[in-house]
């Protein structure tokens, strides 16, 4: 029985926060198994501040194509005490990987309330698991003569045209040269399993109202982050070789700082030609 990833984003939602304010979305995910009662698989994270949530919540459950499967998608606004409905909508699992080429498939629903819901699914492989940590080098400041960024980096694949994040790390306060915590990233998810897939990372200022700003962004691969770490992209503020740094660029193509890689490993998947050593690891 294959077990199977379900991602959620939105766009266009109607705004219920009122006039002054956009309202704060998360999405409530109950799933149907044939004639058996609805079972709550959770909740996504609160996205504040827009009308065009993508959460980085994957859900994850055992599929059987013989037995008719639906979920249930409800968005709420946490800015509203009561957290009054923004919109549902149900996905026949079946159908929507029907849609796609019955590995992965994408289903949109117009909502009553105004605005889309997708629904992705992808069926998940053994591709193994990315480890990375990330630190960033003189990051360019967005916050201002009095205070410092508080920054935090997206990784995003292209889907259908669009660069979609796959994964968001952590924020860290006031600090242009932070040190993210080491993430774990499921490479079917994140390249498809191709280590030479274009990926990008993005690096913000995080706001608590959500519209986060800018800092810059570097296009990449898994296999240039493994690259960088073999070849000494080190992460040592002091080190005066800066040739394996990822350059960051604002969007007026300038120089936005540097990102540096602290660790980048394949745990879990055959070991590539291109990279020996300790960029591979066994370790689950």
């Amino acid at each position: 029985m294959p077990e199977i990833h379900i991602n959620l984003n939105a766009k266009g939602l109607k705004n219920i926060a009122g006039m002054f304010g956009t309202s704060d979305p998360i999405a409530v995910v109950k799933m149907v198994c044939g004639d058996e009662d609805p079972v709550e698989l959770g909740q996504t994270e609160m996205v504040k501040n827009t009308l065009d949530p993508r959460w980085m919540k994957s859900f994850k459950i055992d599929y059987d194509p013989d037995v008719e499967t639906a979920i249930t998608v409800a968005i709420y606004d946490k800015k509203i005490d009561s957290d009054k409905k923004m919109g549902s909508a149900l996905f026949d699992i079946g159908g929507v990987m029907a849609a796609g080429d019955g590995t992965e498939g994408v289903k949109g629903k117009k909502l009553r309330s105004g605005g889309t819901l997708y629904c992705r699914v992808t069926e998940k492989y053994d591709a193994g698991t990315f480890s990375l940590m990330l630190r960033g080098i003189d990051l360019k400041n967005v916050e201002g003569m009095f205070s410092k960024s508080d920054p935090f980096y997206e990784v995003c694949k292209n889907e259908n045209g669009e660069w979609a994040a796959v994964h968001r790390s952590e924020f860290v306060k006031n600090n242009l040269s932070p040190l993210w915590n080491e993430a774990k990233l499921d490479l079917s998810t994140l390249c498809d399993g191709d280590l030479d897939l274009p990926l990008k990372i993005v690096v913000y200022d995080h706001e608590g109202s959500g519209k986060h700003k800018l800092i810059g962004s570097v296009e990449t691969s898994v296999s240039e982050l493994l690259g960088a770490k073999r070849f000494g992209g080190g992460g040592d503020n002091n080190d005066a070789d800066e040739a394996n740094y990822l350059l960051l660029v604002d969007r007026k193509d300038k120089d936005a700082g540097s990102l540096a890689v602290i660790n980048a490993a394949l745990i879990g998947m055959p070991e590539p030609e291109d990279f020996s050593g300790d960029e591979y690891s066994d370790d689950e």
